[in-house]
């Protein structure tokens, strides 16, 4: 009973160990593709840095949006006492679209006077694998809970991060997937709703913790 208790424990170990190496690598390949600004002298060189202004602002999104992703993973899996099959498979469907996002990001800074269909595409690939690894997120926190595999059976975690702000990333990238066929705005849905899911979710914690302190 012991070994196959340490047999868990080491299993749990590997695979939150490899999804934190995928995601420092994921994020590395984001600035090895940042162009290098250049010019002889001053003037030239904060032109070239405006030339290139669009890949650093795609690499700002791409860094923020792993990061958030990453701190989601964190709070699902941080309570872990053993994992299955089927969980291994939902963390390895959630890295595929984390190894995916250097692609996609370089994607949104390969512009050359697209259609309005190009870039819906472009930005829509994006948005789908935000909309993805935020479902395989919730997907396995719905697995942890049903198949109690928490140290002692423990909850899902409450509070900031509990799955309720994950639901403003996903709709808020869903969203933005039809409307960049109308305009190339769509990002914008990107920012507005996690912003409001986490004050809407601001709010619902306050008022639980005034009802339970009443």
């Amino acid at each position: 009973m012991e070994n196959e208790q340490v047999a868990d424990e080491r299993a749990t170990d590997r695979l939150i160990l490899f999804s934190d190496a995928v995601v420092a690598i994921a994020i590395t390949l984001l600035a090895l593709e940042l162009p290098v600004p250049a010019g002889r002298d001053v003037s030239e060189f904060w032109k070239s840095v405006r030339e290139h202004d669009g890949h650093y602002l795609a690499f700002l999104i791409s860094f923020a949006v792993i990061s958030a992703s990453w701190g989601q993973h964190h709070r699902v899996y941080r309570a872990v006492a053993r994992v299955d099959a089927p969980l291994r498979t939902i963390n390895m469907l959630w890295l595929l679209m984390i190894v995916l996002n250097p692609l996609a990001t370089k994607m949104l800074t390969t512009e050359d006077h697209d259609s309005v269909a190009t870039h819906a595409l472009r930005f829509g690939f994006y948005a789908l694998l935000q909309v993805i690894a935020g479902l395989a997120l919730l997907a396995a926190t719905r697995r942890l809970t049903e198949q109690r595999l928490r140290i002692g059976g423990a909850p899902a975690p409450s509070g900031p991060g509990d799955g309720r702000d994950l639901h403003g990333v996903i709709i808020g990238f869903a969203l933005s997937i039809p409307v960049f066929f109308a305009t190339t705005y769509g990002w914008v849905l990107w920012i507005i709703c996690p912003f409001a899911a986490n004050r809407l979710g601001s709010r619902v914690r306050g008022r639980q913790r005034a009802d339970q302190t009443a």
